[in-house]
C-alpha cells in the first residue's frame, strides 16, 4: 500500500485542472454520463493519475464511505480525490462504473476538484 498523503504522488496542476474542467459537462442538455467516465479514464490513463500507486486498501477502506456518501468530497484532500479516481479506474470497466457508481459521486468529485484549480 502507498503513503496516500504523500504530496508528491499527485498528478501536474495541468491534469488537475484538466480534470476539474469535465464538472461543466453536468450543466449541459445533452448531459452523457457514458461520454464522462471515456472522458476521465482516457484522461487518467494518458496522465498516469497515480498509476504507480497502489491504494487499493485505502479504496477498500475509506473510499467505500466516499461511494456510500458523496457529500464527504465536499471537505476530501486532493490526494484523496486522486487515489479514488485512480483506483476506480483502474480496477473496474467502463461498464461496470456506469452501473455501480451514480453520477453525483463524480460531480461531487469534479466540484471539490474544482476548488484545487
Amino acid at each position: 500500500m502507498s503513503n496516500i498523503h504523500q504530496l508528491n504522488n499527485l498528478p501536474k496542476q495541468t491534469t488537475i485542472n484538466l480534470i476539474a474542467s469535465y464538472q461543466g459537462d453536468f450543466e449541459h442538455d445533452n448531459f452523457s454520463y457514458h461520454q464522462l467516465l471515456e472522458k476521465l479514464q482516457n484522461t487518467i490513463i494518458c496522465h498516469h493519475v497515480m498509476d504507480q500507486e497502489d491504494n487499493a486498501a485505502w479504496m477498500n477502506h475509506s473510499g467505500n464511505d466516499y461511494l456510500a456518501n458523496p457529500k464527504l468530497f465536499a471537505n476530501a484532500p486532493l490526494t484523496y480525490l486522486c487515489a479514488f479516481l485512480s483506483e476506480v479506474f483502474k480496477r473496474n470497466k467502463l461498464s461496470q462504473i456506469e452501473k455501480k457508481i451514480s453520477p453525483s459521486v463524480f460531480e461531487a468529485i469534479l466540484k471539490r476538484l474544482d476548488e484545487f484549480k
